[in-house]
């Protein structure tokens, strides 16, 4: 009898000691809200339109993620994570299951490794230079390249296209390939690899991405870039950035101010036609207790035509009930030039019109 006490009781601390190794977290956000925007510039006599939108701020989304130490500093971890719309309980990207993230991965002393379908480098670097962080009418999305690209059946996925989660690229890339190193004295990396899946032709369809990260004190900044092989080599996608942010608290003025420079070339970035372009963001953060101003202004010069130019202005503000409920509004206007037509849209939308208003409500839990 003892000795199955005994048995027991180290088969239950083993037990105990597997479960503190390993663990599994449900996550996510809910984001909804009033979105008003006046008719585009194409088509003026369409009317504006008025309507309850999900993700205005973030996208809305559910998942899984977790982690089991080996020992050794040696974890294996994963990622699940479906995007949502609130409004009518659909997925945000028809015939996909888990559209936001699908990966597993190794980390250690290295570095972490992952596998799967994750969000580009450039996604990454712009959201984090982005003062509406993507979302909003503010969006950066609406102007600037996200990376990637997916073959979608036959059809070739890239640039600026409005069956993309936000208008402004990829966001996700499937079949890829990830390494983020560790903070080496303010410096890190994140570089992906995008598998192009041609028989034959392992460049065909590829992607490359990667960003270089300094973070000191303050300072925060990156250089980040994303190449994409259309099939059959008809064009190659490339977008460079280059930019950063400062955090003024640090020098007793509550202000964080951002600043990025993108340019395109080959790039889809009017739906159609391949063309350069440059991308001038400037932006600022104004925190005030549980309240947020946001600003910002971002103008883009296309060589599609002479003054072919778009300038999209955005006011934003937050209020922080809690840690997870947020509060949310902003006004933000495209001023579309010599027959441009870019659209105001936000975190989940491309847009519909060249003025925007928004009110919401966004819950993390």
């Amino acid at each position: 009898m003892k000795k199955s006490l005994l048995v027991l009781a180290l088969l239950g601390a083993f037990a105990g000691t597997a479960a503190a190794q390993s663990s599994v977290t449900m996550y996510g956000i809910l984001d909804a809200g009033l979105n008003y925007q006046t008719a585009p510039n194409s088509t003026p006599s369409a009317g504006n339109e008025f309507s309850l939108a999900s993700g205005i701020s973030a996208p809305s989304r559910i998942g899984f993620k977790g982690s089991e130490n080996f020992g050794s500093s040696l974890s294996v971890l994963f990622q699940l994570e479906a995007g949502i719309q609130l409004n009518n309980g659909q997925n945000t990207e028809t015939g996909t299951l888990f559209n936001r993230a699908s990966w597993i991965g190794l980390a250690g002393d290295f570095g972490t490794v992952m596998v799967g379908r994750q969000l580009t480098p450039m996604y990454n670097a712009l959201y984090s230079i982005d003062p509406f962080e993507l979302g909003m009418a503010g969006s950066a999305g609406n102007l600037m390249h996200l990376g990637g690209a997916n073959l979608s059946g036959t059809t070739f996925i890239g640039g600026f296209n409005p069956n993309l989660e936000n208008g402004g690229g990829s966001m996700e890339q499937n079949n890829s390939l990830r390494y983020v190193s560790h903070d080496f004295n303010g410096f890190s990396l994140e570089f992906n690899y995008g598998f192009g899946g041609v028989p034959g032709n392992t460049s065909d369809g590829a992607e490359t991405g990667y960003t270089i990260n300094f973070d000191k004190g303050p300072l925060h900044l990156l250089a980040s870039y994303d190449a994409v092989n259309a099939p059959n080599f008809s064009n190659t996608f490339k977008t460079t950035l280059v930019g950063g942010s400062i955090n003024w608290a640090d020098y007793g003025l509550p202000v964080k101010t951002n600043i990025g420079f993108q340019t395109n070339k080959g790039s889809d970035v009017i739906g159609g036609s391949n063309v350069d372009s440059t991308d001038l963001l400037l932006g600022l953060r104004v925190p005030m207790g549980r309240h947020e101003l946001l600003f910002s202004y971002i103008h883009l010069n296309s060589k599609l035509l002479t003054g072919y130019e778009a300038d999209q202005f955005a006011l934003g503000y937050t209020y922080a009930m809690t840690k997870r409920t947020i509060f949310y509004t902003s006004v933000g206007e495209m001023k579309n030039k010599n027959a441009s037509d870019f659209t105001l849209g936000n975190a989940s939308n491309e847009g519909y019109g060249v003025k925007a208003f928004d009110l919401g409500i966004r819950h993390s839990f």
